[in-house]
């Protein structure tokens, strides 16, 4: 739903605006943040502390499982293993001072948002979406791992919410839209953004 994308360009927009931004790229077994941010084939060094140095690209500190293994390979992580390696992103990576840590996770439930929820404290969560009902299924699953940790929903973004005709400028619905809407959760979340599909 393009989750990725929209965190690559939060996290260059914060930092345009002066703000100290890192990306944590939790999704292991899809990882993309390193091709986004142009570091695909870069290593982080280790400090004389023994601390991982993120690589930064466009103002942005960057750490993901895909630095440390092959572009196309497969990662098949699971459980405790899973667990320590975003532990050690966490806390054993030099983030320096942040005023924001995004964190890209991979769809669903899985286990990257167990751990995350249960081994640390969340300021709050985004939720990405499209259109369509499955889609919008997906996002209630999420919301409901994370309201069950008492992880604050500030709101859902709808990607490629729609497409403006480049002849006419006419918007043009490409996706059908879901009759659920933000009935997604129990109560009204912020409607934070709507992402058009642009080339």
């Amino acid at each position: 739903v393009g989750k990725s994308t929209l965190t690559s360009n939060l996290a260059a927009a914060l930092a345009a605006e002066g703000k100290r931004v890192g990306v944590l790229d939790a999704d292991v077994w899809g990882y993309s943040i390193p091709r986004m941010f142009g570091l695909g084939s870069d290593r982080p060094p280790v400090s004389p502390q023994r601390k991982i140095m993120p690589l930064e690209s466009r103002g942005v500190k960057v750490m993901s499982i895909g630095f440390f293994v092959q572009e196309d390979a497969a990662v098949v992580w699971r459980g405790p293993m899973l667990h320590k390696a975003l532990t050690q992103f966490l806390e054993d990576v030099d983030w320096g001072e942040l005023d924001y840590l995004l964190i890209d996770l991979p769809p669903g439930t899985g286990e990257p948002q167990h751990s995350l929820v249960r081994a640390f404290e969340l300021d709050g969560a985004v939720v990405v979406t499209t259109p369509q009902d499955l889609s919008l299924l997906d996002a209630s699953r999420s919301l409901g791992l994370f309201r069950s940790a008492a992880v604050p929903i500030l709101g859902v973004i709808e990607n490629m919410s729609y497409l403006t005709c480049p002849h006419c400028g006419e918007r043009i619905e490409v996706f059908h839209h879901s009759e659920r809407r933000w009935a997604v959760s129990a109560g009204d979340l912020p409607l934070l953004g709507q992402i058009p599909m642009d080339s």
